[in-house]
């Protein structure tokens, strides 16, 4: 795989970008947590994607680095400092004596009353011929840990709060021995945090690092939802492309439509009112006399412009035109 450079980033940040330490499972069948969860048009569809149509430029490697960095960051922190940053905390020392970092059966009898803290360790289930596997962030005293750097706008509006749910309870499901807690708890990093919009909107998160706790499904609840995702898998594998199931909006993580109210239908270059509920937009128009026009403009699905099987999906074709 050969990488472009059209956005003219320095060779500096460009190997930092595409620095890679991720221990890759190359094993038939093999699907990672984040993998099973995406979309199955977008699973079967991404292996068809010939090799010369696949794109790769250095600039869409920066998110996911800066998720790395952070999470390494993290467990740094834990594995090579902890006591004093405990210590600092007001913490006593015979409780930071028993904190064990990724411990094995026999350090976990040797102390009584262990904290055992298990980090960024990998799991693999078979199941129906398939094998499942994932590594966590954090596991602390039971309780399944996930960092995420994200914006703001994740925390106002909660709109990824079922894919995190999901998540933790795919990694229970590997992990029942370690997470006993029926939780995840979210670490937010906010990338875009601003002060002045967290003293002046009480909705805005208070603080740039926060915590959510989100319940998780059963662990029979997630098995069902891993069975009923590897039977749709096998069933469309070698499936003609217009005979797999299209994504749902939510999938596609479709904006919502908009609707554009022009008080001269000839003047249609800027809106005399916009609109998110197309019946407030009737009604507005009535009060108008009923003159004018209401222009529906379909929202987008922005999952798309990060999917593999864009090249050969034809359900995108429906938002993007070929010059897009």
């Amino acid at each position: 795989m050969f990488v472009t450079n059209n956005s003219g980033m320095s060779i500096v940040m460009a190997v930092w970008a595409l620095h890679s330490e991720y221990d890759r499972i190359d094993e038939e069948n093999y699907i990672s947590v984040t993998g099973l969860m995406k979309p199955i048009r977008q699973i079967i569809l991404s292996k068809r994607v010939p090799a010369n149509q696949k794109q790769n430029d250095v600039k869409d490697f920066v998110a996911s680095s800066i998720g790395t960095a952070l999470h390494d960051s993290i467990e740094r922190a834990w594995t090579r400092g902890y006591e004093h940053s405990l210590r600092l905390l007001g913490y006593p020392e015979d409780m930071i004596n028993r904190v064990l970092i990724n411990p094995t059966d026999e350090q976990l009898a040797a102390v009584e009353h262990p904290i055992p803290i298990y980090m960024e360790q990998r799991e693999i289930r078979k199941i129906d011929g398939y094998s499942i596997g994932g590594k966590f962030d954090m596991i602390a005293e039971g309780i399944l840990h996930d960092h995420k750097s994200t914006t703001a706008y994740t925390w106002l509006f909660g709109g990824k709060d079922g894919d995190y749910q999901l998540q933790g309870s795919l990694y229970r499901w590997l992990n029942q021995k370690k997470i006993t807690e029926d939780f995840i708890r979210i670490g937010f990093i906010f990338t875009d945090w601003q002060k002045m919009q967290a003293l002046s909107n009480p909705k805005y998160p208070p603080e740039r690092l926060m915590t959510k706790d989100i319940p998780l499904l059963s662990v029979d609840e997630t098995e069902s939802w891993v069975k009923n995702k590897l039977s749709q898998i096998t069933k469309f594998k070698n499936a003609p492309e217009n005979t797999i199931p299209e994504c749902t909006d939510e999938e596609l993580w479709k904006s919502e439509n908009q609707y554009k109210y022009y008080a001269d239908p000839t003047k249609t270059l800027r809106a005399t009112k916009n609109f998110d509920d197309y019946t407030e937009a009737r009604k507005f128009m009535a009060e108008k006399g009923g003159k004018g026009i209401i222009i529906t403009v379909e929202g987008k699905p922005k999952r798309c412009e990060y999917c593999d099987a864009f090249p050969v999906c034809t359900q995108k074709d429906k938002y993007f035109s070929a010059t897009e």
